[in-house]
């Protein structure tokens, strides 16, 4: 029977793919992981909050992009309704090629690709609007979506993988990379059903709303996790959609959900009420970026 693992399609040639292939081909032989493509990060969540498929694969933070708040609050969402949990991340090099279907004198009137593409590429794009008088940058679903569209429609240009370039007979237009910074990585989080068994070097996220009223709140958290020396990762304010100025804040921290000062940590934290509403704990897995 098959492994299937959902990923941010349309095609093979977008980075959540590239990300899958990465993590399960090199424990899995390639006929019994079966890879399912899907529009959204949203639409990843679901199907494994369904069931459709064991493992999503969505992408949670760039080096240089910052974290992907489209990921979180799809994890959230879904996890409330029917549970999820993060069970792995992955790190995937990031390069983004300025493609067209083929050479053309005539400039592109569009540019198109994913909104986080477009901002690794934010200097790129600014010498290219300066260049060409009256450029329309437009937001795709994915990078192999806007590579697919790019090959139906001469007067596009996109920015996207080599991968998308090959898959779709696109042309670089100019040879290296166009993102701002070479260095550009992309971390990814293997989502199940379940949280993954401890290692010993590992990483456990919660998101949590604080009592915005109780002046302090988000020091008086953090001291109880750094008195007992618990290292801290990430921490992330997401907006609360129909809220004003209301945050679910991410936490990620060295340690698994169940070592001894992590219970102790939380349980304190629970009594101190801090938080609008009890804490969502969204997985303990393997650390792979902590030096």
């Amino acid at each position: 029977m098959s492994t299937k693992v959902g990923y941010l399609g349309p095609n093979m040639s977008t980075f959540g793919y590239i990300a899958a292939e990465k993590f399960f081909l090199k424990n899995k032989e390639e006929n019994k992981v079966e890879f399912v493509p899907y529009k959204t990060h949203e639409d990843v969540c679901l199907a494994v909050g369904k069931k459709e498929v064991n493992y999503g694969v969505v992408a949670i933070e760039n080096v240089i992009d910052g974290v992907v708040t489209e990921t979180i609050r799809a994890v959230e969402d879904v996890d409330g309704h029917l549970g999820l949990k993060v069970w792995a991340e992955v790190v995937v090099p990031i390069e983004l090629f300025y493609l067209r279907k083929e050479k053309n004198s005539e400039p592109p009137k569009k540019l198109i690709s994913h909104a986080v593409a477009i901002r690794q590429c934010s200097e790129f794009i600014s010498r290219l609007r300066e260049e060409i008088n009256g450029l329309v940058v437009e937001v795709r679903d994915s990078t192999g979506v806007a590579a697919e569209e790019a090959t139906r429609d001469q007067s596009l240009a996109v920015i996207a993988s080599s991968k998308a370039c090959e898959m779709n007979n696109l042309i670089r237009i100019y040879p290296e990379s166009v993102t701002d910074h070479k260095n550009s990585r992309t971390r990814f989080w293997i989502i199940g059903k379940e949280h993954a068994d401890r290692t010993g070097k590992d990483k456990t996220c919660f998101l949590i709303n604080l009592e915005q009223s109780v002046p302090g709140s988000l020091s008086k958290t953090l001291n109880i996790f750094s008195n007992r020396e618990i290292n801290l990762l990430l921490i992330y304010p997401c907006p609360i959609p129909g809220k004003h100025w209301e945050y679910t804040f991410l936490l990620e921290f060295q340690g698994y959900v169940t070592d001894k000062k992590m219970e102790e940590a939380w349980l304190e934290f629970r009594k101190l009420g801090l938080s609008l509403n009890p804490p969502r704990f969204i997985g303990s897995y393997p650390d792979v970026t902590s030096k």
